[in-house]
């Protein structure tokens, strides 16, 4: 494979990654200050505390969303893709893999809206909206890893063989 046509369907990935993470963030500043406005009514309206509670675990879990997607979009827009070939061809297929570290912060916000979307549900409808909160993770997950299948798995597997044959051909690159 040409490595300059490797290296710019990273580059154009890369790009395209910082984008979506730079949305993401946008809409979810504009659904704190709502969820802000809807908890401090419900602390001027006296609501029950586990209203309360769970529009601050909502709003937590947002928040950790936000967190997220500004270190994602910090982490690709800061791609050096003037270092060696083989740094930046390692660089790329450990950003593509499935699972990343930052994978606690996601599990972290998802437990967090969970608990916020818990806390409102009945007492008594607790185990059926944990089947159905689940289950929708469980798909959106699933959901998640065919994409990557589909979109990312090639890129990362092309980087993967062109830093094989760059390790193994002693460093010499086809550029053509």
């Amino acid at each position: 494979m040409e490595t300059n046509h490797l290296i710019n369907r990273i580059k154009s990935e890369d790009e395209r990654y910082a984008r979506i993470c730079k949305s993401f963030q946008i809409v979810y500043w504009v659904l704190v200050p709502i969820y802000l406005v809807l908890i401090i009514r419900d602390i001027i309206t006296n609501s029950p505390v586990t209203e309360i509670a769970a529009g601050f675990c909502f709003l937590l879990g947002m928040i950790v969303f936000i967190l997220i997607f500004r270190l994602y979009y910090l982490e690709y827009k800061s791609i050096d893709y003037a270092q060696s070939t083989l740094e930046m061809l390692k660089k790329a297929a450990h950003r593509y893999k499935p699972l990343q570290s930052k994978l606690w912060l996601v599990l972290a916000a998802v437990l967090l809206m969970d608990a916020g979307l818990s806390l409102r549900s009945p007492f008594e409808e607790f185990a059926h909206f944990q089947i159905i909160y689940c289950s929708s993770m469980i798909v959106a997950v699933i959901v998640g890893l065919i994409i990557w299948r589909i979109r990312y798995k090639p890129l990362r597997d092309d980087a993967l063989q062109m830093v094989r044959e760059i390790e193994e051909g002693g460093g010499v690159v086809n550029t053509d």
